[in-house]
């Protein structure tokens, strides 16, 4: 390529990445406008939280994620005992709405101390997912659908024993003991747990693993 060559094709390639002269102006505009606003959220002093007051709103939130998950959990049990179970597991169903409904009266307890109250948009979506998860929940004792619900409980009350476990590590507001609060969780889900072995043995079958 010669020199005047290079040159024409310098010319060209600058004259296709240059915008149009009626651009300028506004694009000109528009980079100033995006370096102030650069400059302005730099310049602008941080809203300072208290490291006391980033906690006690962590606690809060974890206290009303529990909270939602409860509900979930309260509106599959309700389903449970108005459902035509066997007798043998309508005290268990009974037990746990009992024991859940306890248990959320716990939590709201504990957000009022820290003047908070229990609602959020997390629970009012689990609300939803409560009721829609209630529509299918249950089965006969040989189904999986009822395996299935008991699995879910059962992970739900791990859920609730953790955090019972990590509010052992707070001050406890009066009355409230959160270690025995653990040791009932403990106890429900061997409850649970029990009935779902049972269940498996009914559900399924050890010829299930061998092959045709």
């Amino acid at each position: 390529m010669t020199t005047r060559q290079r040159r024409t094709h310098t010319s060209d390639l600058s004259s296709t990445s240059r915008p149009p002269d009626g651009l300028l102006g506004p694009l000109a505009l528009l980079g100033a406008a995006a370096v102030a606003v650069g400059l302005t959220t730099w310049l602008r002093p941080a809203r300072r939280v208290r490291p006391s007051t980033r906690r006690r709103q962590a606690l809060i939130a974890y206290l009303r994620d529990h909270l939602s998950g409860s509900d979930v959990a309260v509106a599959v049990v309700h389903r449970l005992v108005s459902a035509d179970h066997s007798a043998a597991d309508r005290p268990l169903f009974q037990r746990l709405a009992r024991e859940f409904e306890e248990d959320r009266s716990v939590v709201r307890a504990v957000l009022n101390e820290l003047g908070a109250s229990g609602r959020s948009i997390k629970r009012a979506a689990g609300a939803v997912s409560g009721a829609v998860l209630s529509v299918t929940a249950g089965g006969a004792p040989s189904e999986l659908s009822l395996l299935r619900t008991l699995e879910g409980l059962s992970i739900g009350v791990q859920g609730k024993r953790c955090m019972w476990r990590a509010l052992q590590n707070l001050t406890a507001p009066g009355g409230m003991d959160f270690v025995e609060l653990e040791a009932k969780a403990i106890r429900l889900w061997e409850a649970i747990e029990e009935r779902r072995r049972e269940l498996v043995a009914r559900t399924f079958s050890v010829t299930d693993f061998r092959t045709e």
